[in-house]
């Protein structure tokens, strides 16, 4: 038979394992206005631009990413503000967005990337929380650090492909003028 103080004992055991929070899920972190269509994290360090970082969102997210800026940045970088906030806010662009881009969100000393494809410009992203990147012992969100944007840049085109695009524009022409001559 427990005694008194075995089963309050368990009790207070079983609260603790309950308030534990789980480890963060990136996905856990909604957006409004345009829903972001992959993620990867929570990830423990801090982001900054660095060329190790653009290497793995290229692997990643597949495409070549270039650093823009970040929110904490000069003039808060291509963001009109640094938003302060734990439960959710709002990511305004200096520029509207279109095409593909990521987003590098921290809070406190955890970190998740976010992928958009902008079929229109977009102006600005609001999130739900930073329930994705970072939460305490209890399962509450965490305060925003910064925001990285990341932009998807035009790959430049092999010498290849200059020659393989006159090769075919010839062919066409010479098809072209072969029908007309035989008319």
């Amino acid at each position: 038979m427990k005694s008194r103080f075995d089963r309050l004992a368990a009790l207070v055991a079983g609260l603790a394992i309950a308030t534990t929070a789980a480890a963060e899920n990136c996905a856990d972190t909604t957006f409004t206005a345009l829903s972001s269509t992959a993620c990867r994290g929570s990830f423990v360090g801090n982001i900054n631009g660095s060329a190790p970082e653009i290497t793995y969102l290229n692997a990643q997210f597949g495409g070549s990413f270039s650093y823009i800026g970040a929110s904490d940045g000069v003039n808060n970088g291509p963001f009109t503000s640094n938003p302060t906030v734990s439960m959710g806010g709002t990511l305004t662009f200096d520029s509207p967005l279109l095409g593909q881009f990521v987003l590098g969100i921290k809070a406190t000393n955890n970190y998740s990337y976010y992928l958009f494809t902008a079929l229109s410009p977009t102006s600005f992203l609001t999130f739900s929380s930073t329930a994705g990147i970072a939460v305490n012992g209890r399962g509450i969100p965490q305060d925003l650090s910064h925001a990285n944007l990341y932009v998807m840049t035009a790959p430049v085109p092999e010498p290849e492909t200059y020659a393989l695009m006159v090769a075919g524009l010839g062919a066409l022409g010479f098809v072209a003028r072969r029908r007309r001559a035989k008319r």
